[in-house]
């Protein structure tokens, strides 16, 4: 038996800002007159041929514009230069201030060639994913569906690796995992809908017959559960 909880290890921060203090002192037409006023510098940091130290000092100014609205809230900005830009505002996972980035994305403007997206979005699955002293490769990974009598619209999973003995002593396995998972179900769906996460090994013999699905199948499955839950 298991009980939902709260994850305890929150994502991974895009940019960090370490030695400062923000108080919530902006409000969101502040930070986007900001970010109209210096989007054509914007629209450079992907730029190959930008200098990269204009791009890091632009993206710390990014950061600081950000924390003056809500100082537990990141980022992530991505695009071919030339093309339309994604700029992304998360809060990593912490659902007590999911509220302030659907505030800030819903104030957001309409700027051409821009696309303001709340939550990190679901993203798939790379061949593999290091974090730290931690490798795993996603494709070879499984899960297997949980239950629980007393929460019965809750959802759970064991993940099992096919290296869980090399990397089962790791502090940062329950990361890694973590990150495995975050991409491919999304932020807002990773931490509203997944209830419980256990990490084993990958058992030997029939797979299937045991219950398990391959990882790639998650998403799949976790749209198909939610509706299966929601008649209940």
């Amino acid at each position: 038996m298991w009980w939902p909880r709260k994850f305890e290890i929150g994502r991974f921060k895009i940019f960090l800002c370490l030695g400062i203090n923000y108080t919530m002192s902006q409000t969101t037409s502040q930070f986007w007159n900001w970010f109209k006023q210096h989007q054509d510098k914007l629209t450079q940091i992907n730029n190959p041929n930008s200098n990269e130290n204009d791009q890091e000092e632009l993206l710390d100014s990014i950061l600081e514009q950000l924390h003056l609205f809500c100082d537990k809230l990141y980022f992530d900005l991505g695009g071919l230069h030339g093309e339309s830009q994604e700029f992304v505002i998360t809060a990593e996972g912490d659902v007590d201030y999911f509220d302030k980035v659907e505030e800030l994305i819903e104030a957001a403007p309409d700027l051409k060639g821009w696309s303001f997206i709340a939550f990190m979005p679901a993203r798939g699955l790379g061949d593999t994913t290091v974090f730290e002293d931690v490798e795993l490769k996603p494709f070879e990974m499984w899960f297997l569906p949980l239950d629980n009598k007393n929460k019965p619209k809750s959802l759970g999973f064991r993940i099992c690796l096919p290296n869980y003995e090399l990397v089962k002593n790791s502090k940062w396995l329950k990361a890694a995992v973590y990150k495995v998972l975050d991409t491919a179900l999304g932020e807002k769906v990773f931490a509203m809908d997944i209830d419980y996460i256990e990490i084993k090994e990958l058992p030997h013999g029939d797979l299937e017959a045991q219950g398990l699905l391959e990882l790639k199948d998650l998403s799949a499955f976790v749209k198909w559960k939610r509706k299966k839950l929601a008649a209940l």
